[in-house]
């Protein structure tokens, strides 16, 4: 099937959300549910959009829009609204925050087509994010046209369409976000109720990272669950356990997540480590500030030195708790930053023992000196070990500049998929 935004890959399950939101009643108990958790995770400040009234109450919307209402919105749409979004508007004529960046749904009064003017505006949004990044030949006529219904738009530079040229056989009309930050539509969701369940699931999974989570049950046992899964080899799989855990506002899961996931891609460690780990203090107070140190920000600066080097600028990037203490210029900041020695974790004997002499083999400079340091390292892993349960796997070797030309993609990957600990030396 096409789109009129042209060619899609499927998106959430077909058809779950839409099943379980089928009737007014349906909607009503699910936005009641949605919006106290709304309320009750989200800071002073954050729903600005929220009237007392709608705090007092706990309903973030409106009274339903009666079937006349409906009827006459769809008279002067000239077509019939998809089951899904008829229902929610007959649970309540707009919504407030439904989802981490969409402010106000319109309502049967404001409802209305995308039309051109609309179009070339919210294309202006994202080239004007973008800048010469954006494609030239990513004109919004080639990819917006209508008739698509423009559901919602108060937001943080993003809105909410229905494509009525892309209709299931139960009459739901396919649903996107378009938003500044993102290269132009959103992946595609099967209705509105889709695009609902999905916004609710990322404003969970948002406020879990934040450690402020909605469901915060069973955190503890996910991180367990991840660390027996990583220490037997079985990295993305305990990558996506610990994010779970996140979501449930683990710091020690986040964490765990973003230095796991180092070792299987360590393209964009600096990104995720400045995001996930440096930017959120209850993941710091979570794993202990020494070897947050120790491991995330020497990765960080480890990254970050090499993606933009001693000549470039990279204050966009920068953590600003990791400036110079006395505030020079970010220019001169980055050689204190590749010089800067983090504090060192203890390793068990026997793999420290291990690291050593890869380490004086590595820097012999000898022929063959990087295999024969990793033939070393390789044989000792399997031994590693360490009773911290925030340490899953030995981050020196991907942050001690002695093994960096020793630890490859290939062999960063290995030394989370090989099984650790299964042979502790006996004291």
């Amino acid at each position: 099937m096409r789109s009129r935004f042209g060619d899609f890959a499927d998106g959430p399950e077909a058809g779950t959300a839409a099943e379980r939101l089928r009737t007014v009643e349906q909607w009503r108990s699910y936005l009641a549910e949605y919006g106290a958790d709304v309320l009750r995770v989200s800071a002073e400040g954050e729903l600005l959009h929220v009237s007392d009234e709608q705090r007092a109450t706990g309903w973030l919307g409106h009274e339903g829009a009666h079937e006349q209402r409906i009827a006459a919105v769809e008279e002067r749409l000239g077509t019939r609204l998809p089951p899904s979004y008829r229902s929610f508007l007959g649970a309540s004529d707009g919504w407030s925050h439904p989802g981490p960046f969409m402010y106000e749904m319109r309502t049967t009064g404001t409802l209305d087509w995308l039309d051109d003017d609309d179009a070339e505006m919210y294309m202006d949004m994202y080239t004007d994010a973008y800048g010469d990044e954006a494609d030239e030949t990513d004109d919004a006529s080639e990819h917006v046209r209508a008739p698509v219904l423009l559901v919602a738009d108060e937001g943080d530079a993003q809105v909410w369409l229905l494509d009525s040229g892309d209709v299931s056989q139960d009459g739901e009309w396919a649903a996107y976000t378009w938003s500044s930050w993102q290269p132009g539509l959103s992946e595609r969701y099967g209705s509105f109720a889709e695009l609902v369940a999905a916004e609710r699931a990322s404003f969970e999974r948002l406020k879990g990272y934040a450690g402020s989570a909605v469901h915060p049950e069973g955190a503890e046992q996910l991180v367990a669950e991840g660390r027996a899964q990583a220490l037997r080899g079985e990295a993305e799989r305990a990558v996506a356990t610990f994010g779970q855990a996140a979501v449930k506002g683990s710091g020690a899961g986040a964490y765990l997540a973003v230095v796991l996931g180092a070792f299987l891609d360590l393209t964009y460690a600096h990104h995720e480590i400045r995001n996930g780990v440096l930017a959120r203090p209850h993941v710091i107070e979570a794993v202990g500030l020494e070897q947050v140190r120790a491991e995330a920000v020497a990765l960080y600066l480890r990254r970050t030195v090499e993606e933009y080097g001693p000549k470039k600028d990279f204050s966009s990037v920068l953590v600003p708790e990791l400036r110079m203490s006395e505030g020079g210029p970010v220019v001169d900041w980055i050689p204190h930053a590749a010089a800067s020695a983090p504090p060192v974790l203890p390793e068990s004997p026997l793999f420290q023992e291990a690291l050593d002499t890869a380490r004086t083999i590595a820097l012999s400079g000898a022929p063959g000196a990087c295999d024969d340091a990793w033939a070393v390292i390789e044989t000792a892993l399997p031994h590693w070990h360490c009773e911290s349960p925030h340490r899953i796997a030995p981050v020196v070797l991907l942050t001690d500049p002695a093994f960096r030309e020793v630890v490859t993609a290939s062999r960063a990957r290995l030394l989370v998929t090989t099984p650790r600990g299964g042979a502790r030396e006996r004291h």
